[in-house]
């Protein structure tokens, strides 16, 4: 098969219709830059359903239709048609030619022909898919491919050849499949949800049917024996109700005698009490009269005794003192006595000290050292030795110098005629190299400045790329959690929006709740509570949960007539207009608050609508929360059991002292009221995460910008850092070179120039060595004087200095004695000091004692006698008041023994009414139990059966059993109903419907669970194909690689090799090189010319493999030089015989080996034109 025609029509810069016709073999495209050449081979593309219109350089799709210019006007529609001969049936299905049309109109309307029939994008992707034409083939190769093979990392090449193996189809399956598994997954977790709630619910709700029949049963049976009881009973009341009003009567008449005779008594009681009353409080005034003068005198008593023991303390306190002062101040006199005698030993002393210093420093001075002189006279004859060594240097020195300047003079003449030759030789490799070295030095600068950069954007291009992967891994993690988060949300919306685990007749009022005015929701829907506490509330709440609010009775009177219409059950209302609030009492408030482990009331830790509180109060304003079992008894104690306490584990105190607690049943049904709560959390969870993901993908898009441009700057430093290093080295090269003539036209004129200077320097030298010479002479004589001098110092000092010796350590010793002294005098001195500074200190403070002691002795002795006065007149008030007492004593004794008489009358009397009394109350209470049993057995028969007496009475058989045994029998059956405990009557059906839903839920698991494992096994045969596919390719590509790339580079080898030959689905592919003359080495080391030369050998290598109908090469060799190019011509003509390729180029040996040309040219500004161009005038344009 090949490309036949292509007609372009309204595409980018082709406003004219234009047809190309394209031969076998190899095709040319050129023209100048900005002609419009890769518009046409974006035209192919576009034409086999290229998608991204940034692929096809332009923002939006309708960028591809001719924009218009200053002269033409903007088109409507754009059109582009292919037209293959097909004559070999390459294309399956398909005629000998087949032609394939794109239109994109203004509008956005687009438009796929086949054969000029109507098709979708899908079927032109289909039909090139494998055909070596799709969008993933090798078609189509541009420059930025090739450069693409060597900048990428191993792991990015590997897209190369599993493009080749033609494995996209797979990985888009897999990819397909992966979704589909994805789904799946999102599906059987919200079916498991779901299942596990139905779970939950399926074995209570057997349970509680199971209960209802045994319970309807019992009821049916209790219903029976509970009417011929009532009616028996009713009988038997109405006989002992008429016997008790007669004896009731007669007790009446005894009630009212006593009564009249208990008033007269009480009278005469009252009298003799208020008289009583008068003593009493007489005694009152006199008991405190006595008891306060009592306590006075006792008081001071008590402080006049404690003041006489102050006088006496205070006496013996101040001798003691005053002792003291007299002691200290004999002290203070001894120690300034004892100061003033070291004062005048000190300053002798120290006299005498500065004496003996004086003397011994002059006799120091005086003295000279004997040893110190013969080392002098040692050094003085060395040097004096020295001397007259370099006496006998300097006078050979002066013969040698002679002969050399003699034979100087005859050489100078030649010498002067080499050094003019060698100087200018000098200066002009002197220049060259200066110039060489500066523009060396210059490159080495921009050479050093471009590494760092290079290093800069590549430490860049690391950073963002560890960033990148790290963001992308929190961004999955996150969606993870956000998809988990979801499915849950999801399930429990359902559930709610169903009113799972709801009462059959709670969720038939709730599902109708729109048509029902004045329903607001049931308690579980109303209600938020502490996620902590949230056990707590279910078990305070219990039923209560299910409870439904509506505004006011009337329209819990419209949900009850549409339950009872539907038979659908019953359902527990909460009015807020009726409901009246439970809270506790502020005292008892007051006494819990402060109690450990109270949490707070039910109200105060839930939250609710504002105008709901009057409910919210009814069932949780009484209601303890409280954090352990331990505090909450102490509470229950405190406040004498009558209010509801609930602890965070979920144990129950009730009013009245009984104790429910345990172990909650693991994996039990989460009630309405956590499943809500769980709802609104998740839900909040949501939104949050769906603002982060949203946050991290716009982090991510803006890091893979970031990184592209990173990328980007990394190659472009590093191309130019590689371009500076080989100039950098050739200058280095000629720098060398030029300095090292340099260097010999340099050792060459040194030479010259010192042969010239020989005789002048000859001669000053031997100037210098005369001069050299005198003065060693005179230093010579110099050093005999001194030599003489320095033995006759040393004998004389030699006898003095035994004398000096003496007189020199017998002072030593006198200094040492007057020193031991000083210190021992200065030691005493500050001892005596500090002696007397703490003497004058204490008499200070004992002259002070002295006096405060004094003035308090004074205050304390007149205390003393007022105190004494002030008893005596006390104890006379007391004697005078204890009379009194007495007397009145007496009188109030005889008084009472008068008041004692009659309260023994009346309490008599009393007994009598009271006895009377009570056999009244007796009677009235038997004939109020009487009849309240009556009326309870009537309104029972009434109310509960809808029967009378009379029609109750008629039923009961002769034959029944007695009373007692009625009751035995009905105690049993309401026992047996007791411990049934609440039945939910709607459980019957509650249960036949949700163990359907079940089983129907159950099978749709099962199939999921099957599809599944099919999707996995699914996905794993498409991994062994692509592996299977891509090693074969690679073995194959890896062949031809090695064959190619000698023939290319006229010697040499390369091979591709596995990053990680274990994992075929991740391995990447490194690419080695070897080109003539060099070593082996990874692609990136090679020059840029060497890279993309390489990279070329393997697109040829792959196209070898696997070959293509036709293959359109945009400017691929662009960066080869000559040489390269005419192989890379060659090559092209070589594969033209299999291939039909069609070359955008500039370069003259890729025209040359073309078989037809085309140029693109822009004669009218913005509108591009075909024409054919011969062979000679394209290379003259290329030369050109």
């Amino acid at each position: 098969m090949e490309l036949k025609r292509l007609i372009i029509n309204g595409f980018k810069s082709f406003a004219d219709k234009t047809e190309i016709d394209f031969v076998s073999g190899l095709t040319g495209i050129v023209g100048p830059n900005g002609s419009g050449k890769s518009n046409i081979t974006e035209a192919i593309r576009w034409a086999l359903g290229e998608q991204s219109a940034k692929s096809l350089r332009g923002e939006r799709m309708g960028d591809v239709i001719f924009a218009g210019t200053d002269s033409r006007p903007a088109l409507n529609r754009a059109a582009v048609t292919m037209t293959f001969d097909n004559s070999d049936g390459y294309l399956k299905n398909q005629p000998a030619e087949v032609s394939v049309t794109r239109r994109l109109y203004r509008d956005g309307t687009s438009e796929f022909l086949l054969n000029n029939q109507d098709v979708r994008l899908k079927d032109i992707v289909d039909l090139f898919m494998d055909s070596g034409l799709g969008r993933e083939s090798f078609s189509f190769i541009s420059q930025g491919r090739v450069e693409a093979i060597f900048n990428s990392k191993p792991e990015e090449r590997r897209g190369i050849i599993e493009e080749a193996a033609g494995v996209y189809k797979y990985k888009q399956q897999k990819t397909k499949a992966e979704r589909e598994l994805a789904n799946n997954d999102d599906n059987l977790a919200r079916i498991n949800d779901i299942i596990v709630e139905l779970k939950h619910q399926v074995e209570p709700l057997r349970e509680q049917a199971s209960l209802a029949k045994d319970y309807q049963q019992q009821t049916a049976d209790y219903k029976e024996i509970h009417q011929t009881l009532l009616a028996l009973e009713i009988e038997q009341l109405a006989a002992e109700q008429e016997k008790t009003q007669g004896e009731a009567k007669v007790t009446k008449a005894t009630i009212a005698a006593l009564t009249a005779k208990v008033k007269d008594l009480e009278n005469q009681s009252e009298e003799l009490s208020a008289v009583d009353h008068q003593h009493e409080e007489r005694l009152n005034q006199l008991n405190d009269q006595i008891l306060s003068r009592s306590m006075k005198v006792e008081n001071l008593s008590g402080e006049a005794n404690l003041s006489s023991e102050r006088s006496a303390n205070a006496a013996t306190t101040l001798a003691d003192l005053k002792d003291r002062l007299t002691h200290a101040q004999q002290a203070l006199s001894e120690a300034n006595q004892r100061l003033a005698n070291l004062t005048k030993q000190l300053d002798a002393s120290q006299k005498k000290q500065k004496d003996l210093k004086e003397q011994l420093a002059q006799q120091k001075q005086a003295s000279q050292d004997p040893v110190a002189l013969n080392r002098q006279l040692e050094s003085a004859q060395n040097h004096y030795i020295d001397l007259l060594k370099a006496q006998a240097d300097n006078k050979n020195a002066q013969a040698a110098l002679q002969k050399d300047q003699q034979l100087a003079a005859s050489q100078n003449a030649a010498h002067d005629r080499r050094i003019y030759e060698l100087s200018k030789q000098a200066q002009d490799q002197e220049a060259k190299v200066n110039t060489l070295l500066s523009q060396q030095q210059k490159l080495q600068a921009k050479a050093e400045a471009q590494q760092t950069a290079v290093e800069k954007a590549k430490a860049k291009l690391n950073q963002l790329q560890q960033d990148h992967s790290a963001q992308q891994q929190t961004y999955q993690d996150e969606m993870a959690t956000y998809q988990r988060a979801r499915a849950r949300y999801e399930t429990l919306s359902e559930l709610n929006e169903d009113y799972a685990g709801f009462y059959n007749g709670v969720r038939v009022v709730l599902k109708h709740k729109a048509t029902l005015p004045g329903v607001v929701g049931a308690v579980a829907e109303l209600l938020e509570v502490p996620t902590d506490y949230q056990q707590a509330f279910d078990l305070a709440l219990g039923s209560n949960l299910q409870a439904i609010v509506t505004r006011d009775e009337a329209a819990a009177q419209r949900a009850i007539s549409l339950l009872k219409q539907q038979r659908a059950g019953r359902a527990t209302f909460l009015p807020v207009a009726v409901m009246r609030p439970r809270e506790l009492p502020s005292a008892v408030l007051q006494l819990v608050k402060g109690a450990d482990g109270f949490l707070g009331t039910g109200l105060q830790l839930a939250q609710y609508p504002a105008d709901l509180k009057s409910v919210m109060a009814n069932l949780l304003g009484s209601v303890l929360i409280v954090d352990t079992l331990p505090h909450a008894i102490t509470i229950a104690n405190t406040t004498h059991h009558r209010y509801r306490i609930v602890t965070t584990a979920g144990d129950i105190l009730n009013p009245g002292g009984s104790l429910t607690g345990g172990q909650v049943k693991q994996g039990r049904q989460a009630s309405p009221l956590a499943r809500n709560q769980e709802a609104r959390h998740l839900k909040v969870q949501l939104q949050n995460l769906v603002e982060d993901l949203k946050k991290k993908q716009t982090a991510l898009t803006e890091l893979t910008q970031q990184e592209n441009a990173a990328q980007t700057a990394w190659q472009d430093a590093q191309a130019q850092s590689q371009a500076l290093a080989a100039d950098l080295t050739t200058i280095t090269s000629q720098h060398t070179a030029q300095a090292e003539t340099l260097r010999q036209a340099q050792r060459q004129l040194a030479a010259a120039q010192q042969a010239n200077t020989a005789q002048a320097d000859l001669s000053a030298k031997m100037t210098e060595l005369h001069q050299a010479g005198k003065k060693i002479a005179r230093d010579i004589e110099d050093a005999q004087v001194e030599i003489e001098q320095l033995k006759t110092a040393a004998a004389a000092a030699a006898d003095s200095r035994s004398k000096q010796a003496a007189a020199e350590n017998a002072l030593k010793t006198k200094l040492a004695v007057v020193t031991n002294d000083l210190q021992t005098l200065h030691d005493q001195h500050q001892q005596w000091q500090t002696q007397a500074r703490d003497a004058d200190e204490q008499i200070t403070e004992l002259q002070q004692r002295i006096e405060h002691i004094t003035a308090t002795a004074k205050e304390t002795a007149a205390e003393k006698s007022s105190r004494t006065a002030t008893i005596a007149k006390l104890q006379e008030e007391l004697k005078r008041l204890k009379a009194e007492q007495t007397k009145v004593t007496q009188t109030k004794a005889a008084n009472r023994g008068k008041l004692s008489e009659i309260s023994a009358r009346i309490t008599t009397t009393y007994e009598q009414q009271h006895q009377a009394m009570a056999s009244s109350e007796q009677q009235a209470v038997a004939l109020n139990r009487v009849k309240l049993a009556l009326d309870a057995r009537l309104n029972t028969l009434a109310e509960d059966y809808q029967v009378t007496y009379e029609a109750a009475k008629a039923a009961v058989t002769p034959d029944h059993a007695p009373i007692p045994e009625l009751k035995s029998k009905l105690k049993l059956l309401k026992r047996g109903i007791d411990e049934l405990g609440p039945v939910n009557l709607n459980a019957i059906e509650q249960f036949k419907e949700v163990n359907q839903r079940y089983g129907f839920l159950t099978k749709q698991q099962d199939d999921l669970l099957a599809a599944k494992q099919q999707l996995e096994e699914t996905m794993h045969e498409l991994d062994e194909t692509v592996k299977t596919r891509f090693k074969n390719m690679f073995d194959q590509t890896n062949s031809a690689f090695e064959a190619i790339f000698p023939q290319m580079f006229g010697g040499g080898h390369a091979h591709l090799s596995l990053t990680d030959p274990d994992d075929l689905l991740a391995t990447g592919i490194e690419i080695s090189a070897q080109p003539p003359g060099k070593k082996l080495t990874r692609l990136s080391l090679l020059s840029g010319g060497e890279r993309a030369l390489t990279a070329i050998v393997l697109l040829f290598a792959i196209l070898k493999v696997r070959p293509v109908p036709f293959s359109i090469l945009d400017e691929v060799e662009a960066s080869l030089d000559d040489v390269n190019v005419n192989r890379f011509g060659e090559f092209l003509r070589h594969y033209a015989s299999a291939t039909q390729f069609i070359v955008i180029t500039h370069r003259h040996g890729t025209m040359i080996a073309a078989n037809v040309l085309y140029g693109v040219t822009m004669q009218e500004s913005g509108v591009s034109r075909i024409m054919a161009v011969s062979l000679d005038q394209s290379q003259k344009e290329a030369t050109s």
